[in-house]
This record gives structure tokens, sequence and C-alpha cells, in this order.
């Protein structure tokens, strides 16, 4: 039966509708991470979750990081007011770390959003905040093709300045850096010397296993210790892992 889009749009229309997207994606998230888990963490995390998924509900309004509800609540856990974070990809995440620790760093490829992210910024009088606009360059034919995204819309372009930005620190200066922007692969590898001991690299959308291509420091059980995190996301209907890695 098809259903007109004037019906469509009722809001218990627009309600059964989000339930059923959000019972579907439990089902692919079931079959594709294969943890039995997921099931009872949809029905602990479904209310948080629906009321992110108001229409009038914005990112920077909100005080969330784009990451799994069960993945943010790991990592309440292990902030503290003193720490210092370095996170490639700015947005929520950005104005959530503000309100949590000492110092953020934050770097950004896309000028609308960093403008956007900016103005929260400016309107909040954040002092602890330092967001830096990094956007990627042209590829020339001489010059080696790497510090690469895999989104098509960047295919002839580099982002190694903005990969690299996290060199002006010393290294052990991080108490935790955030993987959550373009060229991942590299980010991870730039990232490990930046890292206290003690401290986290967290990867966002971890279950793409490029983004550990050349980076097998990070399966050394006797350096870092590993936790993955599967589970829904705000403002969509997909399920993504996040991954911790501590220092030791």
């Amino acid at each position: 039966m098809i259903i007109s889009p004037k019906i469509a749009r009722l809001p218990v229309i627009w309600e059964l509708r989000k339930f059923a997207l959000y019972s579907l994606s439990l089902l692919k998230a079931l079959f594709k991470f294969r943890e039995i888990s997921l099931i009872g963490d949809s029905i602990i995390f479904f209310p948080v979750w629906w009321k992110y998924q108001q229409k009038n509900k914005k990112p920077l309004q909100n005080d969330h990081p784009w990451i799994a509800f069960k993945a943010e609540r790991f990592l309440r856990e292990i902030l503290r007011k003193d720490m210092k974070i370095f996170e490639y990809g700015s947005g929520s995440s950005t104005l959530y770390f503000s309100r949590r620790v000492a110092q953020v760093f934050s770097i950004e490829h896309h000028q609308g959003w960093f403008e956007q992210l900016q103005q929260m910024i400016d309107q909040q009088a954040l002092k602890n905040v330092d967001c830096r606009l990094i956007e990627p360059e042209t590829v020339n034919e001489n010059q080696d093709p790497a510090y690469l995204s895999s989104l098509p819309l960047y295919h002839h372009e580099t982002f190694e300045i903005y990969v690299k930005s996290i060199d002006t620190f010393p290294d052990e200066y991080f108490d935790l850096v955030m993987i959550d922007g373009r060229a991942r692969t590299d980010c991870i590898a730039r990232a490990k010397n930046k890292i206290k001991c003690g401290g986290y690299l967290v990867v966002d959308n971890s279950e793409r296993k490029h983004y550990f291509d050349g980076n097998d420091f990070l399966r050394n059980e006797k350096e870092w210790e590993t936790r993955h995190i599967v589970g829904i996301t705000p403002y969509t209907f997909v399920y993504s892992r996040t991954s911790f890695f501590r220092k030791l």
C-alpha cells in the first residue's frame, strides 16, 4: 500500500516510521557486528535516541558528541577536568569537551561547518577552545598522493597540513586524541606519539577496517589496551563502532 506524502507527514505516521526504522537498524547491526548485547542496549538507549530524533534538534545545540550513546557514556567516565584534548574533526564534540576538560584543540576542514561552530564558541565565550580551519590542498602531478580521504569528493586533494597539525605539540602532550575527521588512517599514525601514557586514542566509525591499514602498533597488547563499543548514534538510524585505545 502506498501512503500519500500528506499522510506520511502526519506526526503519528512519522513516529511509527521512526520506530520501524530503529528496529530494522537493530537487525542489521546484529548481523553486522554479531553482538547479542545490542538487543538490551537498544532498549536502554531508545528513549534518549528518540529525543535526539526530533526534527528541531540540531547537533551544535545538544551536549553530545556524534558517537554512539553507549560510547559517550564510557567517554564521560574517563574525562577529567585537567585533561588536554586534540580532535581531528570538530563540532558538537568540541563544545562537549569544552565543558569537561581543561583545554581543547580542534581541527576542521570544512569552512561552512567551522564558521557555524566558531559562532557557537563565541556565543558561549569559551576560553579553553582553540579551533582551527585547515582545508585540503589540491594534489599536483608531481606530488606523492598521500594523506588522502576515502571520500570521492576529495579525490584530488591532500590533507597533509591537516594531518600534520598535531606536530606543533610536544610528544606525550595530550590526554586524549579524538579522530573523527578526514584522512583518519594518517591521523591515527600521526597521533601515536602525542598521547600520554594512560591517555586515549579514540577512533570513531572504527568498523571501517581501512582506517587501520599500516597502524599495526595498535595490536600490541603490551602497549595498547583496546575497548570497542558498538551502538546506535544520535540523529541517525545507524549503528556504529567507536574504539578506545589506552596507551600503557
